[in-house]
């Protein structure tokens, strides 16, 4: 009976990751997706409003928003794993001009941290790993 009881708490745990999981990647697509399509209002909605950098995200937006026209790709995700209320995903992402002045195509690896907000996940913070310009 013991072992039915690990098995079922391990099951448990592994689903509730991959609900969390998807639910982190999502987040991260419509970031991108309403970021390339320069939608402020639907980029900020996924943004943690008590977050330290809201501000100055909505500001480098603004500033991005009205210079380029960029192209952003997740070329990789791997969630790292949730823990006291953060949820934690390693990505890659890719970004391309399409119309603007000088820019270097670049690819950015970067730890995101992410912290539910009204009971739903938000970024709340991202550390650079490295950045290859291409």
């Amino acid at each position: 009976m013991r072992i039915i009881g690990i098995i079922l708490l391990v099951l448990t745990s592994t689903y509730a990751n991959a609900g969390v999981e998807n639910e982190i990647k999502s987040v991260i697509l419509e970031n991108l997706r309403a970021t390339q399509a320069e939608e402020m209002e639907s980029a900020l909605k996924t943004v943690h409003t008590a977050s330290g950098g809201y501000a100055a995200t909505k500001q480098m937006l603004q500033q991005i928003f009205s210079t380029y026209d960029l192209k952003y790709t997740l070329v990789e995700y791997k969630f790292v794993g949730e823990e006291s209320g953060y949820a934690y995903a390693r990505i890659k992402q890719l970004t391309e001009k399409i119309n603007g002045p000088e820019f270097r195509t670049n690819e950015l690896e970067a730890l995101q941290v992410f912290k539910q907000e009204n009971g739903v996940w938000k970024m709340w913070t991202q550390a650079n790993l490295s950045i290859t310009f291409k």
